[in-house]
Formats: C-alpha cells, sequence, structure tokens
C-alpha cells in the first residue's frame, strides 16, 4: 500500500495533519503527524509535504518533486518543520490510511503497489 496525493483537489482544510497525528500521537494537532500543508503566497495553491523515511515528497499542482532531508527546494518555505516529524509508517497495524479517510476532497488517496 502507498500513499498517492493530488494536490489539485488539496482546499487546504488540514483535515489530513489532524488525522495523521492522531495516528502518531494520539491527539488532534499537527505536532507530530508526517504530513504537513504546503501553502504559496498564490490564491488557492495548496500542496502537501510527506515524510517519508528516506525523503520529503512535495506534491504541488504543477507536479510533484523530492526533497532530500536538509535540502533547501525553491518555493518551499517553511520545510523545517516536517524534517524534525517522525516519518510516515502508512498506519502500520491499520486496514486503512487515517489521512485517506478524513480527507473530503479526494486529494489522498490509497494506491496498492
Amino acid at each position: 500500500m502507498n500513499l498517492k496525493i493530488d494536490s489539485t483537489k488539496c482546499t487546504g482544510c488540514r483535515i489530513c495533519e489532524f488525522a495523521c497525528n492522531y495516528h502518531s500521537g494520539d491527539d488532534f494537532t499537527t505536532y507530530s503527524g508526517s504530513l504537513m500543508l504546503h501553502r504559496a503566497e498564490k490564491k488557492d495553491y495548496y500542496g502537501m509535504m510527506w515524510k517519508r523515511k528516506s525523503d520529503i515528497y512535495l506534491a504541488r499542482p504543477e507536479g510533484a518533486e523530492i526533497m532530500e532531508p536538509g535540502a533547501k527546494m525553491e518555493g518551499a518555505a517553511g520545510s523545517k518543520p516536517i524534517t524534525m516529524r517522525p516519518p510516515c509508517d502508512l498506519c502500520e497495524g491499520m486496514e486503512e490510511l487515517y489521512c485517506v479517510l478524513a480527507c473530503p476532497t479526494g486529494c489522498l488517496t490509497r494506491e496498492e503497489k
């Protein structure tokens, strides 16, 4: 199983961040989840940062990019907080991904490998 992100469907609600944090931290905050909303100065421009075991996947409307830990990427301001979070375990032990279940727009979907 894998996570697929279509940032063109993201509305910036951050519900996925809360769901992810609930799985990893058992509370409804956004401090320890492996997903983080990425915003730009453009109106209705949203994307997702997803911390994986070896990198950070940055899904933006114009396409996805891979960030190596500690690397600076153009337009990815605010990426430091995601580097301090635990990597995604794809909701280990669960049948479904919490972020996918919580996403109201279908931005996040489960993908079989």
